[in-house]
C-alpha cells in the first residue's frame, strides 16, 4: 500500500480545508520525511486523518459516531478526511466526513458517510459504511486493528505490536513485506510430503504382499510356461486356419448370390430391348436431326444479321449525300483556317525581334522606376533631414540671441553694482558648498542608474520566473500524463490477469505440460490397457479398477489448446509488463524533470527578492 494523496478538513487544531500531496518531488526523492513540530501543531491530527479516511476511526479516539465526535475542531459545522492510496489491487479514493445540522457550530451530529471509489474510472465500489471496512480489508490486506498495530503506532501505543501475538506478527509481517508467498510454499511442500508419505506407504504395503518363489516352483511355473505356449502357438494356429477356411467360404455363397442376380439383370434387359424395338427407328431419327440442330441455328443467325446489315445499308446511302456536302463545307473551312494560321506564323516570325526588344526594355523601365523611386525616397529623407536641421538652426539662432541680451543685460548690472564686488571673497564659501552639492547630485545620478540596472535585472529575473513556472506547468502535465499512462498500463494488465498472478498462470501452464507428458505415456500403454480386465488387479500398480481402460482418456488436443493459451496470455502479460517498466522510468524521468523545474522556478524567485533588495 502506497498514499498518494492525503486531503482533510476541520480536524482538531487544524481549521480549514488541508491537502498534502506525497507524489510531489520533495517527498519522492528526499527519502524519509518527518511530521515535527511544537505540541499541538498537528502532527497526530495528520494520522489520525489517514486513518479516519480509511476505516472511519483513530487509535486515539476510536469509532467515531452519530452521538459523539471528539475530532471535529470547535466551532465549526463540517469536517472530512479523504485519502487516495495505490495497492496491487489499483488505484482508490477513500472518503469520510461528517456534518453538523445545516451545517451551524451549534447544530446537531448527523450520520457519517464513508465510501471509497476507484480513482481511474471514478466509479464508486462501496457507498455503505458497514461494507465500506471489508473492502478496504480486501484491496490493502489490512483490517484497522492491523493496520493500527504495524503501520501507523498511536501515541504510547508503540508496544502493541512487540506485545502482539505470534500468529499475528507473523500475518501483519507478511502483508508488510509481502512474503505471503514463502507460507504457501511452505503449505504446498507440507502437502506434497504428506502426499508422496502416502504413496511410499502404498508401495510398502504392496511390496509386502509379493511372495518370493523358491528355485523348484519357479522352474516348475517356467516349464508350465514353456508348455502354455505352445499350446497357445497351436492354437493360434488352428484359429488362423479356421478363419481363413471361414473367409472362404463366405466368398463362396456372396459370388452364388452374385452370379443369381446378374442373371436376373440380364433377363430384365433383353424384354427391355424388345419392349423398345418400335422406338428405336424414332430415336434414331432424332439423333440425326439434333447433330443438324448447331447448324441450323447458325444458319438462322446469318441470315438475321443478313437482314440488319442491308437495313443499315439503306440508312447509310440515304444520309451519304448529307455527310459529303458536310465535309466538302469542312474542308473549306480547314483551308481557311489553314491560310490564316500561316499568315500569323509568318506575322509572329516577322515581328519576333521586336517583341523581344520590347520585352527587354519593360525590364529596363521595371529597374529604372525602381531607382527612381529609392532616389525619391533618399531626397525625401535628406529634404526631412535637412528642414531638421534648419528648424535646429533657427533655434540655436535665438538661443544664441537670448544669450547675448543676457550678457549684455549681465555687463549693465555688474556696471551698476560695482560697489558688490566686495562678495566675490564672501562667497567663497558658498562655491565649496555648492561643489559639495554637485558631488551629492552626481551620487544621486549614480544612485539613479543603479536603480535602472535593478529594474532591468528585476524585469529580467521576472521573465526567467515565468518561464520557469511555465516549464513547471509543462513538466507536471507531462508527469500526470505518464501516471496516468502507467495506470492505464497497470490496469490492462490487471484486466489481462485477472484475479491471478502471472506466477499462477505460469504454474498453471507447467502442470498442464507435466499433464500432457503423462497423457502421452499413457497412449503410449494403449496396447496395455486393452488387456486390462474389470476386477482383475493391473501388473503395473496393482489397482482393480481400471478408468481408462475402456477409452475415457483426456483428449490432448484441449490440452494443447489450454497450454496455447496460457501462452499467449503469458506473452501478452510480459509485453504488458515491459510496457509498464518502460511507463514506471517515464514516469520517474518526469518527477526528476518536474524537481528541477521547480529548483529553478525557486531559484529564480531567491534572484528576484535579492535583486528587489539591492535596489
Amino acid at each position: 500500500m502506497k498514499i498518494l494523496e492525503l486531503r482533510f478538513k476541520n480536524l482538531n487544531s487544524l481549521h480549514g480545508e488541508w491537502v498534502i500531496d506525497f507524489t510531489a518531488a520533495e517527498y519522492r526523492y528526499n527519502g524519509i520525511f518527518a511530521l515535527t513540530g511544537p505540541t499541538g501543531a498537528g502532527k497526530s491530527t495528520i494520522l489520525d486523518a489517514i486513518c479516519l479516511a480509511l476505516y472511519g476511526a483513530t487509535p486515539r479516539l476510536g469509532k467515531i459516531t452519530k452521538s459523539s465526535n471528539e475530532i471535529m475542531s470547535r466551532q465549526t459545522g463540517e469536517c472530512y478526511a479523504e485519502i487516495l492510496f495505490e495497492s496491487q489491487a489499483g488505484r482508490f479514493r477513500c472518503h469520510w466526513e461528517q456534518r453538523r445540522a445545516r451545517k451551524k457550530a451549534d447544530g446537531n451530529l448527523q450520520d457519517q458517510e464513508h465510501q471509497i471509489a476507484d480513482d481511474i474510472t471514478g466509479k464508486p465500489i462501496e457507498t455503505k459504511k458497514s461494507l465500506v471496512g471489508q473492502v478496504i480489508e480486501q484491496k490493502t490486506g489490512m483490517d484497522f486493528e492491523r493496520f493500527s498495530r504495524s503501520i501507523l503506532l498511536a501515541q504510547g501505543s508503540f508496544d502493541s505490536f512487540l506485545k502482539a501475538d505470534i500468529e499475528q506478527k507473523s500475518k501483519i509481517l507478511e502483508q508488510i513485506t509481502g512474503t505471503e508467498i514463502y507460507s504457501d510454499i511452505s503449505r504446498r511442500v507440507h502437502e506434497r510430503q504428506r502426499e508422496e508419505r502416502e504413496k511410499l506407504n502404498i508401495l510398502n504395503a504392496e511390496i509386502s504382499g509379493i511372495v518370493i518363489l523358491q528355485p523348484e516352483q519357479e522352474e516348475a511355473l517356467k516349464e508350465a510356461f514353456t508348455e502354455k505356449q505352445k499350446q497357445q502357438a497351436a492354437l493360434s494356429q488352428k484359429v488362423t486356419d479356421t478363419v481363413t477356411a471361414i473367409s472362404w467360404l463366405n466368398t463362396i455363397d456372396e459370388l452364388n448370390k452374385e452370379i443369381l442376380n446378374l442373371a436376373d439383370e440380364a433377363a430384365k434387359l433383353k424384354l427391355d430391348s424388345e419392349a423398345f424395338k418400335a422406338e428405336r427407328s424414332r430415336l434414331k431419327k432424332a439423333n440425326e436431326a439434333a447433330s443438324l440442330d448447331g447448324k441450323h441455328a447458325t444458319l438462322t443467325a446469318l441470315r438475321k444479321q443478313q437482314a440488319d446489315d442491308q437495313t443499315s445499308k439503306k440508312i447509310a446511302e440515304a444520309a451519304l449525300p448529307e455527310h459529303e456536302s458536310s465535309v466538302a463545307a469542312h474542308a473549306v473551312a480547314f483551308e481557311a483556317a489553314e491560310q490564316i494560321t500561316l499568315k500569323a506564323k509568318q506575322q509572329l516570325k516577322t515581328e519576333a525581334p521586336l517583341i523581344h526588344k520590347v520585352r527587354s526594355l519593360d525590364q529596363m523601365i521595371t529597374e529604372l522606376t525602381k531607382t527612381v523611386s529609392d532616389g525619391a525616397d533618399a531626397c525625401a529623407k535628406q529634404a526631412a533631414k535637412i528642414e531638421a536641421e534648419k528648424q535646429a538652426r533657427i533655434k540655436c539662432l535665438k538661443k544664441q540671441i537670448e544669450t547675448e541680451q543676457t550678457l549684455s543685460e549681465v555687463a549693465l548690472y555688474l556696471q551698476e553694482n560695482v560697489q558688490d564686488q566686495w562678495l566675490i571673497s564672501g562667497l567663497a564659501g558658498v562655491e565649496e558648498q555648492l561643489d559639495n552639492l554637485r558631488i551629492k547630485q552626481q551620487e544621486i545620478a549614480q544612485q539613479e542608474v543603479d536603480i535602472k540596472e535593478a529594474d532591468a535585472a528585476v524585469a529580467a529575473t521576472t521573465i526567467k520566473q515565468q518561464q520557469a513556472s511555465k516549464q513547471c506547468v509543462l513538466k507536471k502535465q507531462d508527469l500526470k500524463t505518464a501516471s496516468k499512462n502507467l495506470q492505464q498500463a497497470k490496469q490492462t494488465l490487471s484486466e489481462l490477469l485477472g484475479n491471478k498472478l502471472l506466477r499462477e498462470y505460469r504454474t498453471e501452464k507447467e502442470s498442464l505440460l507435466r499433464e500432457m507428458v503423462l497423457l502421452q505415456k499413457i497412449e503410449e500403454l494403449k496396447d496395455h490397457r486393452t488387456k486390462l480386465e474389470d476386477g482383475k488387479p493391473c501388473p503395473l500398480c496393482g489397482s482393480v479398477e481400471h478408468p481408462f481402460a475402456e477409452g475415457h482418456v483426456p483428449l490432448p488436443d484441449k490440452i494443447e489448446q489450454k497450454i496455447e493459451s496460457l501462452s499467449n496470455l503469458i506473452d501478452k502479460a510480459d509485453e504488458q509488463q515491459a510496457t509498464i517498466n518502460k511507463l514506471e522510468q517515464a514516469e520517474t524521468n518526469a518527477y526528476k524533470n518536474l524537481y528541477e523545474s521547480e529548483k529553478l522556478e525557486t531559484d529564480a524567485k531567491g534572484t528576484h527578492a535579492g535583486s528587489f533588495w539591492k535596489a
